[in-house]
């Protein structure tokens, strides 16, 4: 049996929430009994096998009430399980303490998914109290060394892992996101027939700095007014920098030739991709520096059969082996620039991408192997 641990809203439209929804119904749809721990804003409740705790995330002393009845419920699973084998996955939330407390009590293995938390911390300058990022990462040192298996979405993220935390390189497994297939299986049926007067170029995704689109903004810039013309950029998306994208756009007078979304439905998304010539995935060399890139909308343009666009790191080197797109240095202005102007030279052809994602990205892939990694016995 595993009992999954996660304190992410099940309403949450894109990012983690939507790996952690996919994730649940995946293990609800097995054959295994499985219990599984999530959170709700008002109240406790229990539907079938999923046990809802309250927690509401604005005010800090849920928090502790939190814990106390996580570690009654996760108690009471464990007393009924003596007999069975019993397997914890945990998504890594640091204020999630009991699955690491009762490890240290009771026999069971412990798989914990974790991003690169204290990384971001000292890059973006969150905690400003050195005392409190010291006792940060030593409680962070404490669960890494109490979990059995870490699963991680990159390899920059398992190398950073392993040497700011001592951890054996054998204990951390990378394991990309899969792509949620259910939303895009009708992209190709509605690929759109565009203008190739026009070519449209597409972004889907969180606004925030480190995603890149401002890149995309300034080397649209540079190309020459009778390139302009022969582009349409569709922005898909809302977040912290959206904003600063927009002044971009319109300090360079480039309105025209952008559109602006805002935040879209899950479903909508595939409207917008099958208006694609080319999907934009962009990223800063300094957001990369921290946790590489594991980027679902490079899979969901793909997916559709829609070359993309995005940096040159290894991650994406098979969109250049496979002829799925084009590659460029990250912050390079100047080199994609130069795509943007090679995509009005050549062609744009027709790729076979999307047997690539499935064969390699698709939930039953990905899940199966997060399955065998939390079953797997032989570092607990």
């Amino acid at each position: 049996m595993i009992i999954y641990i996660n304190s992410v809203d099940l309403d949450e439209i894109s990012g983690q929430g939507s790996f952690e929804r996919n994730f649940i119904s995946y293990l609800r749809n097995s054959n295994e009994r499985n219990i599984i721990f999530t959170i709700d804003k008002k109240q406790n409740k229990i539907e079938n096998n999923i046990r809802y705790i309250k927690l509401n995330k604005k005010n800090k002393l849920s928090y502790f009430f939190y814990q106390i009845y996580l570690f009654y419920f996760f108690l009471k699973e464990i007393r009924k399980n003596k007999k069975g084998e019993i397997y914890v996955y945990n998504r890594l939330a640091p204020y999630n303490i009991v699955p690491f407390i009762l490890k240290k009590i009771f026999k069971f293995k412990l798989t914990i998914r974790s991003g690169p938390v204290y990384q971001n911390l000292v890059l973006y300058d969150k905690i400003k109290n050195s005392f409190l990022l010291k006792f940060f990462k030593k409680l962070l040192f404490f669960y890494y060394h109490t979990a059995d298996d870490i699963i991680v979405v990159t390899q920059k993220i398992k190398t950073q892992l392993i040497n700011d935390f001592n951890i054996a390189e054998n204990k951390i497994k990378v394991i990309s996101n899969p792509i949620n297939e259910d939303l895009f299986k009708n992209c190709k049926e509605n690929n759109l027939k565009q203008d190739k007067k026009i070519i449209t170029l597409g972004f889907v995704g969180n606004i925030y700095k480190e995603q890149g689109v401002q890149h995309i903004i300034e080397a649209f810039n540079l190309l020459s007014k009778t390139d302009k013309e022969k582009f349409k950029i569709i922005i898909v998306g809302d977040g912290s920098y959206l904003t600063e994208c927009k002044i971009l756009v319109k300090k360079y007078d480039l309105s025209k030739y952008f559109e602006f979304t805002g935040r879209v439905k899950p479903e909508e998304v595939i409207k917008y991709i099958s208006k694609f010539d080319l999907g934009l995935a962009p990223f800063t060399k300094e957001d990369y520096e921290v946790r590489g890139s594991s980027a679902l909308k490079i899979l969901e343009y793909l997916y559709c059969n829609k070359p993309v666009i995005t940096i040159d790191v290894s991650e994406y080197r098979f969109i250049r082996e496979f002829n799925y797109g084009y590659l460029y240095e990250a912050d390079n202005i100047e080199m994609l620039k130069s795509v943007l102007e090679n995509v009005l030279l050549n062609k744009i052809e027709e790729i076979n991408s999307n047997k690539y994602v499935i064969e390699n990205y698709s939930k039953k892939v990905i899940f199966s192997t997060y399955i065998n990694t939390i079953k797997e016995t032989e570092n607990a």
